[in-house]
């Protein structure tokens, strides 16, 4: 039988780990200092499990024995508070190869009995589900920020509901520049709306224990809207982590998106979080995560991006990109339009400088109650009747364009008078300047 999504442990990156770790340990009003039993007893639990589940057996054995040295060595002797443990613990963890999974974390209530189960839960309705900035980019391109993958239930609600409202957009971008992770079923059901109701083989898990491996498949049949021709973005970043990866991974090797901007973080397990007495927590990874069609994972290599580009400017890239596709398919009515998006966008890549003393020339009254003033070294545009002010973004010295995608240019008429002209696809309307 196909199975359409992870085994249901969570699936973090260190990202995610290391908010959980601050969530437990905000948690730590009142600690009891640590006695050197309750020390060794911390490291011999956690090293015992890493030899237990960590996803290859070799290699837990090598970071449990690294724990084991440095405690025989005296490394966590003087460490009185357990947050400061829990800390060390897990630079120590991470030293051997470098798994970003790895991370032990410290919570007072449950050393005093509390709840001493898995993480809390992360990413709910108060964080609207890490569904950041829905939008509607110029030239009807949809943009969603989705800065992590909630376990809750409503993060799907939240997902087809941001789905829903981009539907008639002409393209798609998904920002994970920010998404630190979180649950590979949501990865799954997100990406299943972007493919067809034939389910493909996303990934494949391996899991340590009883060397069991089972297949990931998209899902034949998802609520809200399907597209699996819109062209797809995809940014990341080198914050982009685990669950995010994941997305990115996908979507990269079914050709369903492209990849735009650094490479991703390299965690590329699945991790469960288990106790390890008196109130500390440790995060291991327990299975592999790879391409079923080649065997290639994303641990510690990360996702590669197909245009490789400065994070901080990857969103502008991906509406260059896909707006260079839709003016080559545009008809007349929409090609100026959509010309002057794709300007704006590649003059955020490439700013052109105006001098001081041309701005300076510009600014005033024009017909109509336009004002334009200078601001640093920058144009402000006020359009009549109580309008919103927009910097100008430069095309050239003359040539200016609104985020609104107004296009200003400056002139001069025949008597030698300053004037400005507007349009927004159309022709061009021109208001003479005022008196200075």
């Amino acid at each position: 039988m196909r199975s359409s999504g992870y085994a249901r442990a969570t699936f973090v990156n260190a990202s995610i780990s290391l908010a959980t770790m601050c969530a437990l340990n905000a948690a730590a009003a009142q600690t009891t200092p640590l006695t050197g039993t309750v020390r060794r007893e911390v490291v011999d639990t956690v090293a015992s499990q890493l030899e237990r589940v960590y996803v290859d057996a070799d290699t837990g054995r090598m970071i449990a024995n690294r724990l084991r040295d440095r405690l025989r060595a005296g490394a966590y002797d003087t460490i009185a508070d357990p947050i400061r443990l829990s800390q060390l613990l897990t630079a120590d963890l991470r030293s051997v190869n470098h798994d970003l999974h790895l991370s032990v974390a410290y919570s007072a209530s449950a050393a005093g009995g509390g709840r001493a189960g898995g993480p809390p839960a992360f990413l709910g309705k108060s964080q609207h589900y890490a569904l950041g900035r829905v939008d509607v980019l110029p030239g009807n391109i949809g943009y969603m920020e989705i800065n992590g993958f909630s376990v809750e239930s409503g993060a799907r609600d939240a997902i087809v509901g941001a789905l829903t409202y981009l539907q008639t957009t002409d393209a798609m971008i998904i920002d994970l520049r920010r998404n630190r992770g979180g649950d590979g079923n949501l990865v799954n059901f997100l990406i299943s709306h972007f493919t067809g109701p034939d389910t493909l083989p996303s990934v494949t898990v391996k899991l340590r224990a009883g060397n069991r491996t089972f297949t990931r498949y998209t899902l034949a049949s998802v609520p809200g809207p399907r597209r699996p021709d819109v062209p797809l973005y995809v940014l990341t970043s080198r914050a982009t982590g685990s669950a995010g990866e994941d997305c990115a991974f996908v979507l990269k090797n079914l050709k369903r998106a492209t990849i735009i901007g650094d490479r991703t973080a390299g965690a590329g397990h699945n991790v469960t979080s288990v106790p390890s007495g008196y109130g500390f927590q440790t995060s291991i990874s327990f299975s592999r995560v790879s391409d079923p069609k080649t065997g290639k994972e994303w641990e510690q290599v990360g996702v590669q991006p197909d245009v490789k580009v400065d994070a901080a400017t990857a969103l502008d890239v991906a509406q260059s990109m896909a707006l260079k596709a839709a003016v080559s398919k545009a008809d007349a009515s929409q090609r100026a339009v959509l010309e002057t998006a794709l300007q704006s966008a590649e003059a955020r890549l490439t700013p052109h400088e105006v001098a001081a003393a041309v701005l300076a020339r510009y600014a005033g009254e024009y017909e109509g109650g336009r004002r334009v003033s200078v601001v640093g070294r920058t144009l402000v545009y006020e359009s009549p009747i109580g309008g919103l002010s927009e910097t100008l973004i430069p095309l050239s010295d003359s040539l200016f364009v609104t985020p609104s995608q107004t296009r200003i240019q400056f002139d001069v008429d025949r008597s030698g008078k300053g004037r400005l002209g507007t349009s927004a696809g159309g022709a061009t309307t021109w208001w003479k300047k005022h008196s200075d």
